[in-house]
């Protein structure tokens, strides 16, 4: 007999594809192979290593009933029949028996393959591995882990870690295939000074594919001396067919996986298959480097039974993974067909569902197309290389879901760059262009091989030829112009939402076809509400016009009154040889006056915030003066109460901001007034005004009563006081301070307010942004408020005055006024009587009340300038002197021909300063 050649060929992996690598014709030499016709139960094949088992030879053999190769002392009948028993086309343990040649015992192990029974015995267990009882235990506890694990990479930890404190091996790995069956290390366990394999990849090479049918099939394949020179099966006959030996145990392996191993540096090995519905998921590998590895049959089984427990929980550990993924994309898709379904316009909605259009599918960017129309969201390319993109999905695809991870490739469009190197689209509709796309961007990401995967070419004798890696070392290569791949989960997710926009769609065309069908009733009811709605627009413009009508006619009304009382208190204040009785008399009246008339402005700036018609009259601002104005203005109230004002101005001289100068003294009158009301009798105010870097900061600081920390942030709220109880100390509407942060926010700035409790004061801050001008020598100055200095100076006499009001305490008042300065007066209690009285004789000013029964102001003017402008003579100045100040009043004043417009109550020195003014006296 020929002795096997033990030398291993060189291999090739041109053909490893086809390699029949389960008909090897030979084993490996540890054990003993038989096998035996079923019926006669004699020998018709058998390994060439028998003599070192049996002490004869195979032609001695072969042809023997099988009872011939047992040693009679360890025999017996009831193990023919056992083994005559076997049917199962897996191997299982029979008995322990002693062979004829040596005096071990050996374990047998058979199975059945058609009418051939395979028997083969491997030397029972002597040391190896654990006992049977602490087997037991490693395999109990190691089962009570896997079933208390919740993730596939747990199972796989607790697998890894078991396997190899039950079989030896210096390392264990699961190892878990992808799409394309390229493996990676999901776990491992190993000696310490072993270079690490987890997360690695190894090619699908390495096992192909008859490898990969065969370990689902056969679920351990085991390895114990890469060295091994296989022992050739001898056959009774010269044509007997070679024997399937897939699911032997002693099966001798492909040279090809020897010299892997050799590559590897792998001296012994053990592969144990894990199986999901019928498809091979993965393998556990175990690996053994310090020399041969002979596990006993019972160890490898229970190496097996953990690798079958593993199998049967990894679609349990799926699943909930599985489940969980589902879960929060069928809430984020719900969530999703909400706002599309309360929605008008449903791409706009999609769209807007950022991010969750985006986590639900883990994608970069999309684009909801309808039609012409790209909504796009994220990292996308341009709207027109969509269109392009859609134009080719309807050319190359009529599926409803379609995915790639490498778009270019076959699009064919490098302009995509790497915006777009993965897309998963939905068509919602085939009638009319309607998709949903996601993009990824391009993963330039690094995957790490156990060795480079493309280096597998040797060369001999002149020719090439492929071979296993000769080098196992970390190999990183980098991967370009794809994307993440996929997953079944989000195409499933994309999947689900096109369904759910699908029935959305239909509902909404039902909806619309029983819309159409009472279209003509809808369009009567529309017509009806729409003439309702008009109807209540024209009653609410209607309304508002009274609102504003009556608004302006109380302020008129309450003016007029304070114009007399204000005006006279004035006059009569002003003569010699008053007691002090009357004096105070007199100041009481002009204060409560004033402050009666600020409360009717507080009023009319409070509807003009409301209704947004507050307006600014924006020019240059000299804002020391302004604070200057305000404090003259307070210094009547503030000397009744003996309270000290101090002031702090920086000059600013050549400096000046814009704003609203009339609006900006109000913000300081308010401050002022503010303070003067709440300081005790006796007390201080110290008012500062400085440049702070950028802007200019007005502070109103007083020693009055605080404010309590509980009522700071309501300080500026309309109607709002501290103090709002019937018995107050402090009368008041409320609204100055309202009034003052709304200004001041009309001027780009802010105002706030500080107080450290009741009985400390309280400081109030208006910062206002600082826009610089530089004025010129030759600039024309704005005109301020006259001090009573100048006001005295003026050069009145002889000065012709025509004052027109229908009231006669109001034109008696101005014409008192006028007197004084010795002007030349006329009065007039009608248009008609003032036209009279200027076609007789020629003034030098104007002074007409608005509101007049019959001619009203407006039209008195006019009529007056049509008279001039007839006659060629030239235009006499007018004064609007009334009750009406909102900012169209005074508009109208202007366009009506009057050159100034004054509100009541009338200021005495602001009056004589403007006809001086107009008349050419200054």
């Amino acid at each position: 007999m020929t002795e096997p050649d033990t030398n291993p060929p060189q291999v090739d992996l041109s053909n490893c594809e086809d390699e029949p690598i389960h008909v090897p014709g030979a084993i490996q030499p540890h054990g003993l192979f038989v096998g035996c016709d079923a019926a006669s139960e004699c020998i018709t094949h058998i390994s060439d290593n028998c003599r070192n088992f049996c002490g004869e030879t195979p032609q001695a053999l072969l042809g023997q009933p099988v009872a011939s190769i047992f040693r009679r002392d360890s025999f017996a009948d009831s193990q023919i029949a056992i083994l005559r028993s076997v049917a199962d086309a897996k191997p299982h343990y029979l008995f322990t028996v002693g062979l004829a040649g040596p005096t071990e015992t050996f374990d047998a192990i058979a199975h059945r393959n058609g009418n051939t029974l395979y028997a083969e015995f491997e030397r029972s267990r002597r040391v190896e591995g654990p006992s049977t009882s602490d087997l037991y235990r490693l395999v109990q506890r190691a089962i009570s882990r896997l079933q208390s694990a919740k993730s596939v990479r747990e199972i796989a930890g607790i697998c890894a870690l078991h396997v190899r404190r039950i079989s030896g091996f210096d390392r264990v790995m699961v190892y878990r295939f992808d799409e394309e069956w390229n493996g990676q290390v999901i776990a491992e366990e190993r000696e310490y000074q072993l270079e690490p394999f987890l997360g690695l990849h190894y090619p699908a090479s390495d096992i192909p594919r008859q490898a990969r049918e065969l370990y689902t099939e056969n679920w351990l394949r085991f390895i114990p001396d890469r060295d091994y020179a296989p022992s050739r099966l001898v056959a009774q006959t010269a044509d007997a067919p070679p024997l399937d030996l897939s699911f032997s145990v002693l099966r001798s392996v492909s040279p090809i996986h020897i010299e892997y191993l050799r590559n590897m540096g792998v001296r012994a090995s053990m592969s144990i298959s894990l199986v999901r519905d019928g498809r091979l998921w993965g393998l556990i590998a175990c690996h053994h480097y310090s020399g041969r590895r002979l596990v006993p049959y019972d160890v490898r089984t229970a190496c097996e039974l953990l690798g079958q427990f593993m199998s049967l929980h990894l679609p349990v550990a799926e699943e909930r993974e599985h489940r969980s993924a589902r879960i929060a994309a069928a809430e984020v898709r719900e969530r999703i067909l909400q706002n599309i379904e309360a929605a008008e316009d449903a791409p706009k909605a999609l769209v807007e569902s950022r991010p969750d259009i985006l986590q639900m599918i883990h994608a970069d960017g999309g684009a909801v197309v309808v039609g012409n129309d790209v909504r796009r969201i994220g990292q996308t390319p341009s709207e027109q290389q969509i269109r392009e993109l859609v134009d080719w999905l309807s050319e190359h695809t009529q599926d409803s879901v379609f995915a790639t991870d490498q778009l270019q490739g076959q699009f064919g469009s490098g302009l995509l760059g790497g915006v777009a190197a993965g897309l998963l689209a939905i068509s919602v509709s085939a009638e009319r262009p309607h998709r949903v796309l996601w993009f990824r961007t391009e993963q330039a990401r690094t995957v790490d091989w156990a060795g480079d995967p493309s280096k597998s070419v040797a060369k001999g004798d002149g020719f090439a030829r492929l071979s296993p890696r000769g080098s196992f070392s970390l190999w990183k290569e980098t991967v370009r112009g794809r994307s993440l791949p996929w997953g079944d989960l989000e195409i499933e997710a994309a999947t689900t939402l096109r369904d759910g926009m699908v029935r959305l769609l239909l509902r909404r065309s039902e909806q619309l076809a029983a819309a159409h069908s009472n279209l003509r009733l809808a369009s009567e009811e529309r017509e009806k509400i729409l003439d309702s709605e008009r109807a209540a627009r024209m009653q609410a413009e209607r309304i508002n016009r009274v609102k504003d009508e009556f608004v302006a006619t109380v302020s008129h009304e309450l003016r007029t009154p304070l114009n007399a009382i204000l005006g006279w208190a004035q006059l009569l204040s002003r003569r010699e040889g008053l007691d002090e009785e009357l004096t105070d008399g007199l100041g009481a009246i002009e204060r409560n006056a004033r402050s009666q008339a600020q409360i009717v402005s507080d009023l009319l700036d409070v509807g003009g915030i409301i209704t947004g018609k507050l307006r600014l009259d924006l020019k240059r601002t000299r804002l020391p003066t302004i604070v200057e104005d305000a404090i003259e203005t307070v210094t009547l109230a503030a000397t009744a109460k003996n309270i000290r004002i101090e002031t702090m101005l920086d000059p600013l001289s050549d400096v000046e901001t814009t704003g609203d100068p009339g609006r900006l003294q109000q913000v300081v009158w308010n401050l002022l007034a503010n303070a003067v009301k709440f300081t005790p009798k006796g007390g201080k105010i110290q008012v500062v005004l400085q440049r702070v870097q950028s802007h200019v900061e007005l502070s109103v600081a007083d020693s009055g009563q605080g404010i309590r920390p509980q009522d700071l942030p309501y300080v500026f709220d309309r109607f709002r006081q501290a103090d709002s109880k019937t018995n107050r100390w402090h009368g008041g509407l409320g609204l100055g301070l309202s009034i003052v942060r709304h200004l001041v926010e009309l001027h780009g700035g802010t105002v706030h307010v500080e107080s450290a409790g009741e009985g400390r004061g309280a400081t109030f801050v208006v910062c206002l942004p600082l826009r610089v001008v530089r004025r010129s020598a030759d600039d024309e100055h704005d005109a301020v408020a006259p001090t009573a200095t100048e006001v005295e100076g003026l050069k009145l006499a002889g000065l012709r005055v025509l004052v027109v009001d229908d009231e006669a305490d109001a034109r008696e008042l101005i014409r008192r006024i006028f007197d004084e300065c010795d002007c030349q007066v006329e009065t007039a209690a009608s248009a008609d009587e003032a036209l009279e009285l200027l076609r007789a004789a020629p003034y030098d000013v104007i002074v007409s009340d608005i509101g007049m029964p019959g001619q009203d102001g407006y039209a008195f003017l006019r009529s007056w300038r049509k008279i001039e402008s007839e006659s060629g003579s030239a235009k006499t100045p007018a004064i609007a002197l009334t009750a009406y100040v909102r900012a169209e009043d005074r508009q109208r004043s202007l366009l009506a021909g009057y050159q100034s417009h004054l509100s009541k109550p009338v200021d005495r020195g602001e009056l004589l300063t403007l006809a001086a003014s107009l008349a050419g006296r200054i």
